[in-house]
């Protein structure tokens, strides 16, 4: 074991600060399902907020976009960021050991987990 180097420093601090957001970020969506999960009391369901409901889901399954609050680019507001966040991962290339390997597979995997985590929470909302 040698010395660590300035730029290994940073680069293990970097790494560190990377799955602690990813731990965040994780324990956010989690406690985001289990308050789904969580029966709603009266005063929220006079709020409008209700727990899993057939009928509501099936009534808010099919989009019906009304008014200038539902649009195609509305919707693209929401959804892009989310692609550019996948984008901004790909161009850490350099710090890979195999960017040729490595890229494709964690950008499609970025895309897919990302996706999947839209779903489930627009099938909650």
């Amino acid at each position: 074991c040698g010395e660590i180097g300035g730029r290994d420093v940073i680069d293990v601090v970097t790494s560190l600060a990377q799955v602690l957001f990813f731990l965040v970020i994780m324990v956010s969506l989690a406690d985001y399902i289990v308050g789904t999960i969580i029966p709603a009391t009266p005063e929220k369901q006079a709020k409008g907020f209700f727990s899993y409901k057939a009928d509501i889901f099936v009534e808010n399954f099919v989009p019906r976009w009304q008014g200038p609050e539902g649009s195609f680019f509305g919707m693209f507001s929401i959804f892009f960021p989310s692609a550019t966040g996948i984008l901004a991962g790909a161009n850490i290339s350099g710090d890979l050991k195999n960017p040729t390997e490595a890229i494709p597979k964690g950008t499609l995997t970025a895309i897919f987990w990302t996706t999947i985590s839209y779903l489930i929470i627009s099938a909650t909302i």
